[in-house]
């Protein structure tokens, strides 16, 4: 073989130190190459045929080729002891073994073998039963027998030295990989193998940990998932890959640190299959938990050394394998440069995806391969890494690379490790890169979205701020910093809440904790001083945002001035109770007149007379209830209701109305069918406005001659009074917003009224500490209802 990896050349040299013949075998056991302790007996691309009828002595043919088949048949470890003709035509014996390789598809690429020669152990063996030999024979043929015993003894020695060199290799170049790397054994989680990383995050030394139980290492993490999820693997062979999973230590002070971390259980294989142990690869990445995602790699599994020299020369291949399983199952790009010219000898499937390239490249000079980086700055800094024997490290550093027919933008996280021969001096250069393109171009989104978001809002006319969850403020526009007539950091820092009218910050505080509790946006009318000293009323929304479990992440306000929308408010209801009071007067004089006219016409027995008078009454006694209804709507905002609470029963009420609603609306069947006596500590008047303002509505919204049901039922601590009608009712879009002050339902307007019914009802029933509601569908009638606090129970 005229080209040879460094791998093959460190295992010829393995191999070199052995004298036992190493065979390299087809699939259907053609010699490729023998080798022995002086090298290379034979080498060509063509298999070596007629082996077996060249060395096999004759009478051991048809047992070794039936043995031969047998192996092809399980794919199983073929071994035994056999006959073969020596060189110089002498009888030998050898005891031949050969392990198979599997390919992915699970079927046989190749067999790798080793003969021992035990002829002297036959001989020995021979000699004891010829009993007539004499004892001074035997005794200098041990003697002799011994001292190769001794020699092979010294070989052993020397190959296991060969497998401690090669895992001190494998062992540093796990120790340059930036992942945390660890490998348990057995269900009571024995650490085998960590790296310098992991020891390091753990916060350990290799004395802490080796041979010891994870659990017994690390008592703290025995509420957390990862000693269940290590049994699983070992249990069921399947591979656990988590993102971004908390980790919590708790140190020596009692103090807990907090980390994150993605990491990979890969379960690890005896040479029967049998699942005996974990590897595990992970990546810190505390710092970056939001932007990056990072993937965890593989390791290849360590066996136990044997005290047999063919096991040991076993051994050492298993150990090569091992490494080279490391580099090529990793889950991030991994790749080994060769030489100053750096050229590719190893590139795992994840590099040479990241490079847009395939296995063709394996073995040409880094700018041959990736022309497309020659003007980029890789070269350059290899070229120094090999120079100097210093490590490159790198964070979202940029590269363009060719894919296909287009050239790609991609950021990695990097680092180019000097791998030294035995004279100290670089070799090879380790490459491991990890793709980050997504989380870079999403933080850049995110840049440019929020850089969007703060023009945005440095344009609209409303005051936008943001906040962290404990309330630091991270962004007024320019509106409120006109507004404050300060810098950013002199509102951000004090003058926020200096602005804040003093009556209104526990309110305001209050609604915020509420807030984060329910998601919902508070919403609420405030007062904040202007650059002249002026209070100026802002209708405020602060909008929490929650993530997935539930929790404030961020603040979104929004503050409108509405002092001009206040004052025209003010004047309205000015207005409003100033016409009302002005109504009254002489409205009230003309109640009092029809009323004294009804009784005039009374007494001359003017029956047809009498009754006249009921419908002008009624009218007055509605236009007196309306005008009411405005003066309490403007004492309601001045915070002047008068509210005189005593005890009476609902039912009693409600009995005692029941004749002043039929003579009030007889064009209606007003029925009382169930009423529970409960006492309640209430304005009795009041509660009789709300009940009178229920039954009105029900008598106008609904047909003449249908049923008005009242209803009283004691609910828990609660009695509830309920209006039903048969009218035309209100859809749900419209149900909500019936109790807002001058609200009317649109298709209505041909039927009187100005909207303030339902919200003094509301404003009354909250003084009362009780809740009112409506249920109805258009078209199907309506149903009120509101519930007091029943006496005793306030």
């Amino acid at each position: 073989m005229s080209e040879l990896s460094a791998s093959e050349k460190r295992f010829r040299a393995l191999v070199t130190a052995t004298s036992d013949v190493v065979y390299r075998l087809s699939p259907d056991w053609e010699i490729m190459y023998e080798l022995d302790g002086r090298g290379f007996l034979s080498s060509t691309s063509a298999p070596i045929t007629g082996w077996r009828e060249r060395n096999v002595h004759p009478y051991d043919m048809e047992m070794v080729n039936a043995a031969i088949s047998q192996a092809i048949e399980r794919k199983g470890i073929f071994e035994l002891e056999h006959r073969v003709v020596r060189a110089d035509g002498s009888l030998g014996w050898t005891v031949s073994r050969a392990v198979p390789i599997l390919g992915d598809d699970g079927e046989i690429e190749e067999w790798f073998g080793a003969a021992s020669d035990i002829t002297i152990k036959k001989n020995i063996e021979e000699e004891k039963s010829r009993l007539s030999l004499d004892l001074a024979a035997l005794n200098e043929e041990a003697a002799a027998t011994n001292e190769e015993l001794h020699a092979a003894n010294d070989e052993l020695m020397l190959s296991q030295d060969k497998l401690g060199e090669v895992n001190s290799r494998l062992e540093q170049i796990l120790n340059m990989l930036p992942a945390s790397v660890v490998v348990i054994r057995g269900n009571e989680l024995l650490v085998e193998m960590i790296n310098d990383s992991n020891l390091l995050y753990w916060n350990k030394t290799r004395k802490e940990v080796i041979g010891r139980p994870f659990l017994e290492i690390l008592p703290d993490l025995s509420d957390q998932p990862f000693a269940g999820q290590l049994r699983k693997v070992m249990e069921t062979g399947q591979i656990i890959d988590v993102k971004e999973s908390p980790v919590i230590f708790t140190s020596a002070d009692g103090s807990l640190r907090e980390t994150y971390v993605d990491y990979t259980y890969q379960p690890l294989r005896d040479t029967d299959g049998n699942i005996s142990g974990v590897l595990v690869m992970s990546f810190e990445i505390t710092d970056r938990v939001i932007s990056r995602k990072l993937l965890e790699g593989y390791t290849a599994q360590l066996s136990n050394t044997n005290d047999q020299l063919s096991i040991s020369n076993n051994k050492l291949y298993k150990s090569e394998q091992r490494f080279k399983f490391l580099i090529e199952e990793a889950p991030v790009a991994i790749g080994v440069l060769h030489g100053r010219e750096l050229t590719v000898e190893t590139a795992n499937a994840k590099l040479l995806e990241v490079w847009g390239k395939n296995n063709a490249i394996v073995g040409f000079p880094l700018k041959d391969a990736l022309p497309e980086i020659n003007d980029q700055p890789f070269q350059k800094i290899l070229e120094k890494v090999f120079d100097t024997g210093e490590a490159f490290y790198a964070n979202e550093i940029r590269a363009m690379l060719q894919h296909g027919q287009a050239l790609k933008e991609y950021f990695f996280n990097l680092v180019y490790q000097p791998v030294m021969d035995y004279t100290g001096k670089t070799a090879d250069i380790l490459v491991v890169a990890i793709d980050v393109t997504l989380q870079v171009n999403a933080r850049k989104a995110v840049e440019r979205s929020e850089e969007h978001f703060r023009r945005l809002a440095d344009l609209v006319p409303a005051k936008i701020s943001n906040a962290l969850p404990n309330g630091e403020v991270t962004f007024f526009n320019r509106q409120w910093l006109d507004f404050a007539g300060m810098g950013f950091e002199d509102l951000r820092d004090f003058g926020y809440l200096e602005m804040l009218h003093p009556d209104e910050i526990p309110v305001f505080q209050q609604g915020l904790a509420a807030a984060a509790k329910s998601g919902v946006p508070y919403i609420s009318e405030m007062r904040f001083k202007n650059t002249e000293g002026s209070y100026v009323w802002h209708l405020n929304v602060a909008s929490p945002v929650m993530n997935e479990a539930g929790e404030v992440i961020m603040w979104v306000g929004s503050t409108t001035n509405i002092q001009s929308i206040k004052e025209e408010e003010q004047r309205k209801n000015d207005f409003i109770g100033m016409v009302s009071h002005e109504l009254k007067t002489p409205l009230t004089s003309l109640n009092g007149y029809l009323q004294f006219m009804q009784r005039k016409a009374q007494k001359s027995g003017d029956d047809a007379l009498y009754q006249g008078f009921k419908q002008p009454l009624k009218q007055v006694s509605i236009m007196t209830a309306m005008i009411n209804g405005f003066l309490n709507v403007a004492r309601l905002d001045a915070g002047k209701i008068p509210i005189e609470k005593s005890a009476f029963n609902m039912a009693e009420l409600i009995q005692s109305a029941q004749d002043e609603f039929r003579a009030l609306y007889s064009s209606h069947i007003i029925i009382c069918p169930h009423l529970d006596e409960v006492a309640v500590l209430a304005d009795r008047d009041k509660i009789l406005q709300v009940l009178n303002n229920l039954v009105s509505n029900a008598a106008k919204y609904s047909a003449a001659s249908t049923t008005i049901e009242i209803s009283c039922q004691r609910v828990a601590h609660w009695v509830r009074v309920s209006v039903l009608d048969q009218g035309i009712g209100v859809s749900k879009e419209e149900l909500g917003k019936l109790f807002e002050r001058y609200y009317r339902v649109e298709k209505n307007n041909n039927i009187a009224g100005f909207g303030i019914g339902l919200y003094l009802c509301a404003e009354i029933i909250k003084i009362h500490n009780g809740k009112i509601w409506g249920e109805s569908e258009a078209g199907q009638g309506s149903v009120f209802h509101f519930e007091l606090p029943l006496s005793g129970f306030l």
